[in-house]
């Protein structure tokens, strides 16, 4: 008797997919990159023989893949879908205690500390602090997923995520926000993090517009860096090239990506208009209310409030790609080939390729700030946590003649 065809259509589309799930699959491996003979971390391994080793989520050839999850296959999907929770309703899978402090201009920065000092009194554990992206905050679930990880067992570091002027229901106190180059605010915090701590070891993770912020920061720090290593997650790099690819007229940028985007500033900025418009610059209010793209915005918002010539001053002076050839401190950087906002074009391969204190994990998948392997949970906050828990156990090794109980290398 042969088979109907509907059985026989649902047989081949199973087939089908169950290809398609192999394929993608035997391609998930991570790829690393970095200098033919990369630098000692405390005099004992090397930064290439540390991940090799103690970041199984990035090498052991059988789990060092992120494979994404079958409910959302593609880039868009990846990428669309912290969007698509946050929908539904806030995610809180984190206790946070708020500090807010003041900068030396009069700028107030919240300080989100996980877990809450009645839950983890002060001490001398290692800190992990976190920069959020374009126009978020410590209520991302990209960055809630990462401080879950690293305050639980087996690790059980303190995290602090730095809120930058205006986000993240940071009342705006100057007549200016923030920008993808405005190390200044990120190194006041960390130095504030430092003098409260001043025993604990640090290391910055970045994500997005705070990944090019951090890594410009690590790179004008140089030797004096205060941060033991630093972590680049889905980083622009290029703002200019970053722009360009979001702007290209493709249905996803026209419809998708550039209006998010675009949407999530304004919303930062008419929120915060009046304090803005208290500052010396006069800005073109009509011009404003016709903003389409973004480099529109950084045109008559964000260069006019910082003093840049134009959008184009701004992005050449804020890239961090041009002050990596100057970092000194071990530094991780995470992206993916399919990602639709800081594209495979964008990423600086010479600078990894010769500076010895740099490694690139290269995923063929996982979108922009994606990496959903299920609905609930994000495969970065383990590679995150692995190469954080072994830059910190070398370092106080080299300190105290011991590693700590909480940085103990996980098994694979």
């Amino acid at each position: 008797m042969a088979p109907s065809p509907l059985i026989a259509t649902a047989v081949l589309a199973a087939g089908a997919i169950a290809a398609s799930r192999k394929h993608t699959a035997d391609n998930s491996g991570v790829q690393l990159y970095h200098a033919q003979q990369t630098a000692d971390v405390e005099g004992e391994k090397t930064l290439a023989e540390i991940i090799a080793t103690e970041c199984p989520s990035l090498a052991d050839p059988e789990i060092g893949r992120f494979v994404p999850s079958m409910a959302l296959p593609t880039a868009d999907l990846q990428t669309c879908y912290n969007a698509i929770r946050e929908r539904f309703g806030r995610l809180r899978i984190v206790k946070y205690e708020r500090e807010l402090i003041t900068t030396n201009d009069g700028g107030t920065i919240g300080l989100d500390w996980s877990p809450p000092f009645a839950q983890m009194p002060s001490d001398e554990r290692p800190i992990v602090v976190l920069s959020h992206g374009l126009s978020g905050g410590s209520q991302e679930t990209y960055v809630q997923q990462t401080v879950k990880c690293l305050t639980a067992e087996p690790y059980r570091f303190r995290t602090v995520v730095v809120n930058y002027r205006g986000c993240a229901g940071v009342q705006l106190t100057t007549h200016v926000l923030y920008n993808g180059g405005f190390t200044s605010d990120y190194g006041f915090a960390v130095e504030h993090i430092r003098r409260r701590f001043p025993n604990s070891k640090l290391i910055g993770v970045g994500y997005s517009l705070g990944a090019n912020l951090v890594t410009k920061y690590v790179g004008e720090q140089g030797d004096a860096c205060p941060l033991e290593a630093g972590v680049s997650v889905c980083n622009p790099y290029d703002l200019a090239a970053s722009s360009d690819a979001i702007e290209q007229p493709t249905l996803r940028n026209k419809y998708l990506y550039s209006p998010a985007m675009l949407f999530g500033l304004m919303r930062l900025y008419r929120r915060h208009r009046h304090m803005i418009e208290t500052g010396p610059v006069q800005f073109d209010a009509e011009a404003i209310e016709k903003i389409d793209q973004l480099r529109q915005f950084d045109d008559l918002i964000t260069s006019r409030a910082f003093g840049f010539k134009d959008s184009a001053d701004y992005y050449n002076q804020s890239s961090c790609a041009q002050f990596m050839p100057r970092i000194r401190i071990p530094f991780l950087a995470i992206s993916s080939l399919d990602d639709p906002v800081c594209p495979e074009s964008v990423i600086p391969r010479e600078a990894f390729n010769s500076n010895p204190h740099l490694v690139l994990a290269l995923t063929r998948y996982g979108g922009h700030l994606g990496y959903h392997e299920d609905l609930s949970s994000s495969w970065l906050s383990r590679p995150i946590s692995e190469f954080c828990a072994a830059i910190f156990r070398h370092t106080l090794a080299a300190t105290t003649g011991q590693g700590s109980p909480a940085t103990e290398p996980p098994t694979s």
